[in-house]
């Protein structure tokens, strides 16, 4: 008997053939391993990179404009300031004076009336005004006085009653009647809030941001060239005037020895009294010496 015992039985088939490495090394391959390798194939975008760039480029110029327009605020609002009508001036005193009217109070006529008869032969001896003064004395025992723009000024009654003569008051009225006419609360409005105001008012419109002016204006210090200038023209309008000057550096250094630790808001406001007594007394005064009256007791009424 010939042939193959099994001839007859099933046949199995053939084992498929192995697959390609190819295929078998990407099948196998871990899909974080794929997301990585796709990762790696974008890589750094020139574009992101670009516009990264360009923003902080952008932010040091923000920043640069931001510290050059601080620096120069000052010189800005000098140069501007002669460019802007004196009836702006006006308007903003008459702003801040009736906002302060609402906080405080006169303290008497008989105070204000006196404070008028010490500024009457400063006024004339300024000669012609741009704008009409007004004098008011507040009920307050700071003792400090202060110029709004368009010529509004106010003394406290805790000034008078710690002046001891008219050539001491006249001394600080002559400092501030020199600040309204330089114009150098203007000045300090257009370096603080800017020119928009100041348009609207010369446009004649009611400007927005005017409701905290009068707190601005009060308690922002002047600059120290604003009151060496105030002090030297001050002191020539005394003279001008024939009262004598030293009255303001006897008042400044009394207030300087008293103040103690908590000085008085004038000197806070106006600093350097030595240095402000100094230059009193250095100038030496020519002509006849008006008397003027010391300031009324008591000075407000009950």
């Amino acid at each position: 008997m010939t042939g193959d015992s099994n001839e007859g039985g099933p046949r199995l088939a053939p084992a498929p053939p192995p697959p390609p490495e190819d295929a078998l090394g990407t099948a196998n391959r871990p899909a974080a391993r794929q997301g990585g390798s796709e990762g790696a194939a974008r890589g750094f975008d020139p574009h992101q990179g670009r516009a990264f760039g360009e923003l902080l480029l952008f932010a040091a110029v923000v920043v640069a404009l931001g510290a050059l327009a601080y620096h120069f605020a000052g010189t800005l609002a000098a140069w501007a300031t002669p460019l802007v009508p004196k009836s702006v001036d006006r308007k903003l005193g008459e702003v801040s004076a009736a906002q302060l009217s609402i906080m405080r109070s006169e303290c008497s006529k008989r105070a204000t009336d006196y404070v008028n008869v010490i500024t009457a032969p400063l006024l004339e001896a300024a000669g012609p005004l741009p704008f009409e003064f007004e004098v008011v004395v507040a009920r307050d025992e700071s003792i400090n006085a202060f110029a709004l723009p368009g010529g509004f000024l106010t003394v406290n009654s805790g000034l008078l009653e710690a002046a001891e003569s008219g050539e001491e008051v006249a001394g600080v009225l002559g400092h501030e009647i020199q600040h309204a006419l330089l114009r150098h609360g203007t000045k300090r409005i257009l370096r603080q809030l800017g020119g928009s105001i100041v348009l609207g008012l010369v446009l004649g419109a009611e400007p927005t941001g005017m409701s905290g002016l009068a707190g601005q204006l009060t308690s922002l210090a002047y600059d120290r060239g604003q009151e060496t200038e105030a002090d030297e023209r001050g002191v020539q309008l005394l003279l001008r005037a024939g009262i004598d000057p030293s009255g303001l550096g006897r008042f400044f250094e009394r207030l300087a020895e008293e103040g103690g630790p908590a000085p008085p808001a004038l000197l806070s406001t106006h600093p350097d009294p030595g240095e402000r007594a100094t230059l009193a007394r250095q100038v030496v005064p020519g002509g006849a010496k008006r008397k003027l009256p010391p300031p009324p007791r008591p000075v407000c009424d009950p």
